[in-house]
């Protein structure tokens, strides 16, 4: 997974959470949810075998020398079974079929020989600062590859032509780079794909249409790039089994396409920190989305319905730094919503009562022209004062009595 930070924003009171790495423990559920594509990829249904094969073994110890033997490495000892090393898993017949480095700052780049491991499937390489070099071309050789991942490393340039050799691959995991250019056209040949992440590099131009040819995807990540243009309509049309979308921190404008309403399947949807205009779209509001993201854009109009109980499986709701107007006083909030940030809008009324139910930790409604008692006001009265801050005429919780 490419682990997307959703940055705060100056002094506004956004509380735009990390969609990937969630680790407040108010959002346990939001992490096991979006957390499962990594989960499925690293893990494994098969027993472990008890002796690794000899080829296997030397070929790892090859790459081991061939790495400058570092230290994070040092389970990877000639008098162990290379089945016990970190990072490494075989089948049943002693072959390798996984091998992960991850967490090291004495990896400077890929190696060599990982083509002599006839059974590999899975490749990761994970969170290296130092590694900076390019990824090699025979890496487009590893055709039994699956999966793929290089995240959090300093490789720069374009995404490489090579990888689109790998047609075999479910889960492409390139995120938190330096990778340049646009997203190649070259990806429509990897038409097993279940997971892309190519979030948080420094990708331009717009979503290419190559990426409508990857109908099995189910989470399509290209947020934190510089990406320009529309949300796409194939995305709609096309995907229809895409469970998360996340296109937020780039440069895309338009609307919000109502033919996003047509993906059943869509749980998550992030568009923050865009130039998005217009309404937002009713289909939003029909209750199969747990999570929706769409801060710090031009949106306007009433999305009360946004909040309604219709929206049985809303979890999440950041709509912060819009242009939205509409009458706050009479929403019956969705009884599930754990974070709700509405600040800096134009939304007035009063509070709903059931937002007195609401975390104080999770919610921020300052920057609006909201008036009246704070629901449950008691709840509130030790919190931080700028959650409510900025409106006409919020009295109680933090604030003096209502007269």
């Amino acid at each position: 997974m490419g682990w997307v930070n959703l940055k705060k924003s100056g002094q506004t009171g956004s509380v735009a959470k990390n969609v990937l790495e969630m680790t407040h423990n108010n959002h346990l559920i939001v992490s096991l949810l979006l957390f499962l594509p990594l989960f499925a990829h690293i893990s494994h249904s098969q027993p472990l075998p008890d002796i690794c094969h000899p080829h296997d073994k030397n070929v790892l110890l090859r790459i081991k020398k061939d790495l400058g033997n570092p230290a994070s490495l040092s389970s990877w000892h000639p008098n162990t079974d290379c089945v016990k090393w970190e990072g490494i898993r075989c089948n049943n017949q002693g072959h390798v079929i996984m091998v992960r480095i991850k967490k090291a700052q004495d990896i400077h780049g890929i190696p060599a020989f990982l083509d002599q491991l006839p059974f590999l499937n899975q490749l990761y390489f994970y969170e290296l600062p130092n590694f900076c070099t390019s990824i090699p071309p025979y890496i487009g050789k590893l055709n039994n590859l699956i999966k793929l991942t290089i995240s959090r490393t300093n490789v720069t340039g374009p995404i490489p032509e090579f990888l689109g050799q790998l047609t075999k691959l479910e889960q492409l995991y390139l995120s938190s780079n330096k990778f340049t250019g646009s997203i190649p056209n070259f990806i429509r040949r990897l038409k097993n794909l279940i997971y892309l992440d190519l979030s948080d590099n420094l990708l331009t131009g717009p979503v290419p249409v190559a990426l409508a040819e990857l109908t099995n995807l189910q989470s399509l990540k290209l947020d934190s790039n510089k990406l320009c243009g529309q949300i796409p309509d194939f995305i709609g049309q096309k995907l229809k089994n895409l469970q998360v979308l996340q296109v937020g921190f780039n440069s895309l404008s338009g609307t919000i396409p109502t033919s996003l309403g047509l993906l059943p399947e869509l749980y998550s949807i992030m568009l923050t920190r865009n130039q998005l205009s217009g309404s937002i779209p009713k289909w939003l509001g029909r209750g199969h989305l747990y999570f929706v993201y769409l801060g710090q854009n031009k949106l306007t109009g009433n999305a009360s319905f946004l909040f309604e109980k219709a929206n049985t499986n809303i979890l999440i709701l950041e709509v912060e730094e819009n242009r939205l107007k509409f009458d706050f006083s009479h929403v019956d909030l969705a009884r599930n919503l754990v974070t709700m940030n509405i600040s800096h809008n134009r939304i007035y009324g009063s509070l709903p009562m059931r937002f007195g139910l609401l975390r104080p930790d999770n919610i921020d409604v300052s920057y609006n022209q909201l008036c009246g008692p704070i629901p449950n006001g008691r709840r509130f009265k030790r919190v931080d004062p700028i959650i409510f801050s900025h409106n006409k005429c919020l009295c109680g919780g933090p604030f003096p009595g209502c007269k």
